[in-house]
C-alpha cells in the first residue's frame, strides 16, 4: 500500500514547479511608473536641447489642465491594472476607477474647450495628419517597454479580466509619456492637440494591446508544466 501511495504521489508531482512569490504591488507600481517617468524625462531632456524656447511660448491653461488630467489618469489606471491582476485587491481597483472617471471627465471637458476654439476642417494646416501621427507615436513607441513588463507581471498574477488589466496597464505609462509632447508641441491646430495628445492614452492603449496580449499569452504558456 505504501509503495502504491508513493508511486501515486510521484505521478501527481511530476512536472510541478515551485511557486514563485509575486513581487509587492508597490514595487511593481514604482517600477512601471518609474520607468515611464524616466523615459518621459529623457524625452524632455532631449527636447530641451533641440527646441528653443522650452517649454513652448504658447503653453496655455488647456495644456496645464491636460497635464493634470493625464497625471491623474496614469495614477488611476495603474491602480486599476494592479487591482485587476491580484485577487483580493478590488478596493484598489475601485479607487483607481474613481480616479480614472475623474480624469475622463476632465479630458472630455478639455476636449470640448479645444473643439469650441477649433475653426473647422478648412483651417487645417498642411501636413496635419503626419504631424498628429508623429506626436502620437512619440508617446506610444516608448510605452512599449513598460507595457511589455506589465504584461509579464500580469502573466504571473491571476487577472480575472485580462484585457481590462492589460488595457489600463498600457494607459498608465501613456499618461506620463504624453507629457513631453504637451509641453513642447507648437503645432497650430486644436484638433491636433485633441487627437495627437489629449486622446493618445486611450487610443494608444488600444494599439498596445496588440503587443501586450501576445506577451501575456507567451509568458503564461511558458509557466505551464
Amino acid at each position: 500500500m505504501s509503495e502504491r501511495t508513493d508511486a501515486l504521489i510521484d505521478e501527481l508531482a511530476r512536472g510541478l514547479r515551485p511557486v514563485r512569490r509575486l513581487p509587492g504591488l508597490g514595487r511593481v507600481a514604482l517600477g512601471i511608473a518609474g520607468l515611464a517617468a524616466a523615459l518621459a524625462g529623457a524625452q524632455l531632456v532631449v527636447a530641451s536641447f533641440t527646441r528653443s524656447p522650452w517649454p513652448k511660448p504658447s503653453f496655455a491653461a488647456a495644456d496645464a489642465a491636460t497635464i493634470a488630467a493625464h497625471a491623474l489618469l496614469a495614477t488611476g489606471a495603474l491602480a486599476v491594472a494592479l487591482g485587476a491582476c491580484v485577487p483580493g485587491r478590488e478596493r484598489l481597483a475601485r479607487a483607481g476607477g474613481l480616479a480614472v472617471a475623474l480624469a475622463f471627465g476632465a479630458v472630455v471637458w478639455i476636449g470640448c474647450v479645444r473643439f469650441a476654439a477649433w475653426p473647422g476642417v478648412a483651417a487645417l494646416a498642411p501636413g496635419w495628419s503626419r504631424a498628429t501621427l508623429a506626436c502620437a507615436l512619440g508617446s506610444i513607441v516608448p510605452a512599449v517597454l513598460p507595457v511589455f513588463l506589465f504584461a509579464r507581471f500580469g502573466a504571473r498574477a491571476a487577472p480575472h479580466r485580462v484585457s481590462l488589466a492589460l488595457f489600463f496597464g498600457a494607459v498608465a505609462p501613456l499618461g506620463l509619456l504624453t507629457l513631453p509632447g504637451i509641453f513642447g508641441c507648437t503645432y497650430p491646430d486644436e484638433l491636433h492637440h485633441v487627437v495627437g495628445h489629449l486622446l493618445t492614452p486611450a487610443l494608444g492603449a488600444l494599439g498596445l494591446l496588440l503587443v501586450a496580449l501576445p506577451v501575456f499569452a507567451s509568458a503564461r504558456a511558458s509557466q505551464r508544466p
